[in-house]
């Protein structure tokens, strides 16, 4: 530990600090915590979801019609059994399929953290769950660009190219008068949100999407 002074109790203290959270995006995760990833059959950290093999993409991908609720979840004991297990498997074939058949490859230092708990203290991060997935869907669905067919683009919530152009306008405009603090000054998303980064979205979902929609979705 650190020793540091308490101001309001007068007294010193030794700080300590533990580690019960680490993030990243699913490669890296995977990486860190010695999982066979997401293109595994069991490739999912949460849940124990079966992945299926197709002989036409030559991919493996999860079914859709899966209850979500139904899901196994993975818990810590069943993850530190299954990281024994491997440890004691001398034969490689047998341990190749137990892999195959969990997602896990092996053992990692961050299990012998008592603060740590498999797989909660590992979260998906904000920016590949929300800014760079959530945040542009959302946008393909209000902008009509979601359904490649254009069967299904024509609902209440789609907004017409003149309001689109509208909101972008908007957003180009409103760079004269913002900080630079706020990052890299904002960009006409009905022309540029293809080219988006993270911080862009993140800056859509949090400043401006809110102020811009209000007059257009009112009853949405």
């Amino acid at each position: 530990g650190i020793p540091c002074f308490n101001g309001y109790t007068k007294q010193n203290f030794l700080l300590k600090a533990y580690l019960t959270h680490c993030t990243g995006d699913i490669p890296a995760i995977s990486k860190c915590l010695n999982l066979a990833g997401h293109n595994a059959y069991k490739g999912c950290r949460f849940c124990n979801l079966l992945g299926i093999y197709s002989t036409v993409n030559r991919h493996i991908y999860f079914p859709l019609n899966k209850q979500c609720k139904n899901l196994v979840l993975r818990t810590h004991e069943e993850t530190k059994h299954i990281i024994n297990q491997l440890s004691l498997e001398t034969n490689k074939s047998r341990k190749e399929l137990i892999i195959k058949d969990t997602g896990i490859k092996g053992a990692n230092l961050l299990f012998k953290l008592k603060g740590i708990e498999f797989p909660w203290s590992f979260p998906i991060d904000i920016m590949h769950l929300y800014f760079e997935n959530v945040a542009p869907l959302m946008y393909l669905h209000w902008s009509g660009g979601f359904f490649k067919d254009n069967k299904h683009d024509d609902n209440s919530y789609n907004l017409t190219k003149k309001e689109l152009e509208y909101i972008g306008n908007l957003m180009k405009e409103s760079k004269k008068c913002l900080p630079l603090e706020i990052g890299r000054a904002p960009r006409d998303i009905s022309k540029y949100h293809t080219g988006f980064k993270a911080v862009e979205w993140r800056n859509w979902i949090e400043l401006f999407s809110v102020p811009l929609l209000k007059d257009i979705f009112i009853d949405k």
